[in-house]
């Protein structure tokens, strides 16, 4: 009788040492499952659009052509224009800046200033380029804006309208700095002719290849744009995006060095991220997401595991222009084209002109290589340059000969003796007639 009641303690032992592991492991389980559900949250936003900086390529999109508020995201295209007019020696870096007394009010606003403008300084080109691109300071990007637009904010809007056109981008601004008219109605920017509740109305894809055009006018604008904070003068400007390193979302494997933040009520949480992925420099924006950051991060890494660069090597092309043969050769010898992994890597490159008049000088864009994957899932454009230069041909001018000029005269002579005789006629029949 004691043995078997030893046995059956040495049986419940067990069950209770399995029963405890059991529980152990289960806990753990669903500290990893909370783990795992936490770190990889669901993708949230209304507008998203991922592409390659330099070919365009597009990676990913979520109702990327829809036009809807973008908030700050605007001030990248008032950076594009004010670096333009750098580049053309309109304005300097160093350059003192205007800035109106609505706008120094408008510095002090806790919801709309974000970097104060005092009176008794005076602020550069670069101090106030470095506070709208950081710090998102709306009246500095305002103040830039009058500044290129030869100190007429109205004339830089059309500006920024002119430069959407011209890219064929969709977009409408009534805004350089992304704020809308019921704010900038308190401070006399509302544009004439635009309702009270008039906002910039740009889509993901448009505000994506304005960040393109940004990087490609200005590519160290990422020493600035990486920053987790900066100083100008004595204020410390602090940097929005916390997906930078030292910030909260920061993720080592996303390699983020940019760009532009925005909100706004009616725009919601944006964001325009500058990332590098194998080499390759890209862009991705997300609009109106509640989880802004995370959401990034997800789209970052799912782009970055479904997608690897293939480089496709280009050759010099003649293209017929006006009658003329043109060489031309490819901006780079090799074009880079994102192939989802797992399919099918063969391809064709076609060559299309965008050029078809004379004249044309070395160096000039004359077409594009267009490099397609077979099964038609992505496209890369490269830029082909004019090898050589065409003059625009002069025209023939037919010039009469000797001999034609002096018969000509000769008749034109005679055709005038004639004719003073007819006239002489006709006076001599009216005066005979009674």
């Amino acid at each position: 009788m004691p043995s078997f009641t030893k046995s059956r303690q040495q049986k419940l032992n067990k069950l209770i040492l399995f029963m405890m592991t059991l529980v152990s492991i289960l806990t753990m389980s669903a500290i990893s499952v909370s783990a795992k559900s936490a770190n990889q949250q669901k993708f949230q936003a209304k507008e998203a659009y991922v592409m390659d900086a330099e070919t365009g390529q597009v990676l990913y999109q979520k109702n990327g052509s829809t036009k809807r508020p973008i908030a700050s995201l605007s001030k990248l295209m008032t950076l594009y224009l004010t670096k333009k007019a750098i580049d053309n020696h309109q304005i300097t870096w160093n350059q003192k800046v205007p800035v109106d007394d609505q706008l120094r009010r408008m510095s002090k606003s806790y919801e709309v200033g974000g970097f104060r403008i005092k009176r008794s300084k005076e602020y550069t080109v670069r101090d106030l380029y470095k506070a709208a691109l950081i710090a998102s300071s709306n009246p500095s990007a305002i103040a830039l804006g009058k500044l290129v637009g030869g100190g007429n904010n109205t004339e830089f809007i059309k500006m920024m309208n002119e430069q959407a056109h011209a890219w064929g981008i969709d977009a409408t601004f009534v805004s350089s700095s992304g704020l809308d008219n019921t704010d900038l109605s308190k401070y006399h920017y509302q544009v004439p002719h635009t309702t009270s509740k008039a906002q910039n109305m740009v889509s993901a894809k448009a505000i994506s290849t304005v960040a393109a055009k940004v990087l490609e006018i200005f590519p160290t604008i990422t020493q600035w744009s990486k920053q987790p904070s900066m100083k100008v003068g004595n204020q410390v400007l602090v940097n929005s995006n916390r997906l930078l390193p030292g910030s909260a979302f920061y993720h080592k494997s996303t390699h983020v060095d940019g760009l532009k933040t925005g909100f706004t009520v009616n725009a919601g949480l944006c964001i325009t991220v500058t990332y590098w992925h194998d080499g390759r420099h890209l862009i991705a924006t997300i609009i109106d997401s509640n989880t802004l950051y995370t959401s990034m991060n997800k789209l970052i890494s799912t782009v970055n595991q479904q997608y690897q660069p293939t480089k496709v090597a280009l050759k010099s092309h003649a293209f017929s222009i006006d009658g003329h043969q043109l060489t031309a050769t490819p901006k780079d010898p090799e074009a880079v084209i994102w192939q989802r992994k797992g399919t099918d890597g063969s391809h064709v490159t076609n060559y299309s002109a965008t050029k078809t008049t004379l004249p044309i000088t070395k160096g000039q864009l004359v077409g594009n290589a267009i490099v397609k994957l077979a099964d038609n899932s992505s496209t890369a454009v490269v830029p082909m340059l004019a090898a050589t230069s065409i003059k625009q041909p002069t025209k023939k001018v037919k010039h009469a000969t000797h001999k034609t000029s002096l018969l000509k005269r000769i008749f034109g002579f005679v055709g005038s003796i004639f004719g003073g005789i007819y006239r002489l006629f006709v006076d001599f029949v009216k005066f005979m007639t009674p």
